[in-house]
């Protein structure tokens, strides 16, 4: 059960980052076909929350789009060090299965 719950993070975490690097280069091919469309750093911020912001931020240099936005330029290295840190927590902790677990065997022996 933790084996497929770790491949399901993991899945997810690569899915997430994928779908970010698309959207950035959607949204460049969407700006440079309409010259007077802006678009708004709140869809990338999202992403960007839910994980995918390392896709957000190597796709802003690769492209060189965005990258005058300071907000994205900030927030996105902040956002990726805490799904680093989120990811690393829960691998180490199994995901609290450890801790339900216990909380199992506790029950049943009382």
């Amino acid at each position: 059960m933790l084996t497929l719950i770790r491949v399901l993070v993991i899945t997810y975490i690569l899915a997430i980052n994928v779908y970010s690097f698309l959207l950035i280069v959607f949204q460049k091919k969407q700006v440079e076909e309409n010259q007077k469309t802006t678009i708004k750093d709140g869809k990338l911020f999202i992403t960007g929350m839910l994980g995918g912001a390392l896709g957000v931020y190597i796709a802003m240099f690769i492209l060189s789009y965005r990258l005058h936005s300071l907000f994205l330029m900030v927030t996105m290295p902040l956002l990726i060090v805490l799904t680093a840190y989120i990811v690393i927590v829960g691998f180490q902790g199994n995901f609290g299965f450890m801790i339900t677990e216990q909380i199992n065997v506790c029950l049943n022996f009382a």
